[in-house]
Order: C-alpha cells, then sequence, then structure tokens
C-alpha cells in the first residue's frame, strides 16, 4: 500500500485526512458520534499514534441530538457544524491520522421521536451501514479494529447499531464476494487480524455506583434525561481482556476532551479535578478482545501479537 487517498465519496463517507503515507501498524476506531472517540479511548489513540501507528476513526454520525449552550453556536449554522468542527479539532490533539463522517444522522437515546428521523443511524439497513465501513476497512487495511459491545457502553441505540454494522464489516472485509462494487471500484479485500470491544472496568463501576447511591442519586436513572441506567451497564459489560496504559498521555487526552466543549458534561467536573485526583480513572482504558478468542492471559497491547 503506497497511499491511503481514496476517493470515498462514491460510498457516501466524507474523508479528513490529516496523514496519506501509512504506517506499519494501523488501528481503526468505529463508533457513533463525535466525542465517543476522546471520551472513550483518547489515551489509547494518543498512546499509538505518539509511538509512529496510524489511527483512524469512523464516525456514523454528526451528534446532531442533543441540548447545546446557545453561545457555543456562534459561527456555526448548527449543531452538526458544531461538533463536526469540534471532532477536528480532537483528532489534532489526538495526531489522529483520518477520520471520516459515515452520512447518518444521530438517533438520541431509546424511544425518542429522533430514531424514526429518516437519516437517524438507528433505522438505517445494517448491510448499508455495514457496506461504508467495509469500504474504509479496505482502504486503510487495519491490523486492528476496536468498536462498541453490544450494548453500545450504555444502551444508546446508535452504539448498539454501530456495533452489529462493525461486526458485519469485519467479517465481510475480506470475503471476496462481499461487497463486490467495491471490488470493481478497486478496492481490495482486507482481514484485519484483531478485534476489540472498549468496555468498563466493573470495579470502577462499581464505585460510581456507591458514589452516586450515597449521593442520593438513582444510577438507573442517570443522565441529563434519567435515561442512562448504570446498573445495567455494569450487568452488560463485557469482561476486560486487555488494559492498555496511557498515564503518560494524559495531556493530549484533556486537549482531546476539551476539543469536544458542547458534549462535557459531567467530564468538564472532572477535568477540574487536578490530575492526580483523577489518574485512578484515566491513566488506562479497557477493552474485550473478540479476535482472536482471548487466551485467558493478561494482555497490555492492542497489536500484541501483530
Amino acid at each position: 500500500m503506497q497511499d491511503y487517498r481514496s476517493d470515498l465519496s462514491a460510498f457516501q463517507i466524507e474523508s479528513h485526512w490529516r496523514k496519506t503515507t501509512p504506517s506499519t501498524r494501523r488501528l481503526l476506531v468505529i463508533y457513533a458520534h463525535p466525542d465517543d472517540e476522546s471520551f472513550g479511548n483518547a489515551g489509547t489513540i494518543a498512546r499509538y499514534t505518539s509511538a509512529g501507528a496510524d489511527v483512524h476513526y469512523a464516525c456514523a454520525t454528526r451528534g446532531e441530538v442533543g441540548g447545546v449552550a446557545p453561545e457555543l453556536l456562534n459561527g456555526y449554522p448548527d449543531i452538526a457544524a458544531l461538533r463536526s468542527a469540534e471532532l477536528g479539532r480532537a483528532a489534532e490533539a489526538l495526531e489522529l491520522t483520518s477520520y471520516h463522517f459515515l452520512g447518518y444522522r444521530d438517533s438520541g437515546m431509546p424511544d425518542t421521536p429522533d430514531n424514526q428521523h429518516p437519516q437517524a443511524l438507528f433505522g438505517a439497513p445494517v448491510a448499508e451501514v455495514a457496506a461504508r465501513i467495509t469500504a474504509l476497512i479496505r482502504v486503510i487495511q487495519p491490523q486492528v479494529v476496536v468498536t462498541f459491545g453490544p450494548y453500545g457502553g450504555y444502551g444508546h441505540p446508535d452504539h448498539i447499531a454501530i456495533h452489529v454494522a462493525a461486526m458485519a464489516a469485519f467479517d465481510g472485509a475480506g470475503d471476496p464476494h462481499y461487497c463486490p462494487d467495491q471490488l470493481a471500484a478497486g478496492l481490495p479485500i482486507w482481514r484485519p487480524r484483531k478485534l476489540y470491544y472498549s468496555t468498563f472496568h466493573t470495579r470502577m463501576l462499581k464505585v460510581g455506583l456507591w458514589v452516586m447511591r450515597r449521593l442520593g442519586k438513582d444510577p438507573e436513572k442517570a443522565g441529563e434525561n434519567g435515561d442512562v441506567d448504570f446498573v445495567r451497564v455494569l450487568t452488560e459489560a463485557t469482561p476486560v481482556t486487555t488494559t492498555v496504559k496511557c498515564g503518560a498521555f494524559l495531556e493530549q487526552k484533556d486537549r482531546a476532551w476539551q476539543a469536544h466543549r458542547s458534549q462535557l458534561g459531567s467530564m468538564g467536573m472532572l477535568l477540574q479535578l487536578p490530575r492526580v485526583l483523577r489518574r485512578p480513572f484515566t491513566a488506562s482504558e479497557s477493552f474485550t478482545r473478540v479476535v482472536p478468542a482471548p487466551n485467558g492471559k493478561p494482555e497490555h497491547d492492542l497489536f500484541a501479537g501483530i
């Protein structure tokens, strides 16, 4: 592979390439919204880009749904434009190799009118979404893919939808009979070697539940609208097989979080704490290895064995 840059607009993908000469180690992160990459895996991304690996982000939507302080919209026509710009700033902080919008709309939380929007990711055909991700896999040729687990972290419809599509794309990208139009357009088949879900360390979740209850808050009705059930998040969390240490990259992680200013919420309060107090919660990130199946031994590198 000589050059990443391919025109993916034929596959309804809007690409932003920050580097076009490939590295020997390549990671593709597949999530639903601008900010998922930073609030989920900023430390891991910074660790690998700092070591010379290429990290790419496939973002299904532009995060159009949700409240934003009016003053943050100054200079932007709408929330989508604001949040797209925030992702661009986070990409710079994390030194992402590229980021790509898959062309869908934020679906909002379960049982809300935004679920029914004609462009919502929640209602998009799985085969269509998977085909777009497959095109990215075939162009980027990552050895490692990271996405949400089956529950999507905390049950967001878009997180679950992108999980299903990413799984189909991971399996299909190396199949010479899958998405033949892409092969006719010159994209090669490619089979990534490793697949991970991002996950939560249950010990940290249990501490969080204890704190919420001590503060008189209902952990089953968390979030701004009371639509996040942290008890179920704990139940649905996939087991940690891989812990990536990223304590040396907390400054980059902070800058990536701060780039998503419109979405900081409780993260903003966490950022106000001295870094030494935040370190136990932010100096490592957890993953579940899916492919190849875990062997029971602790793992600390997504590229281990490659």
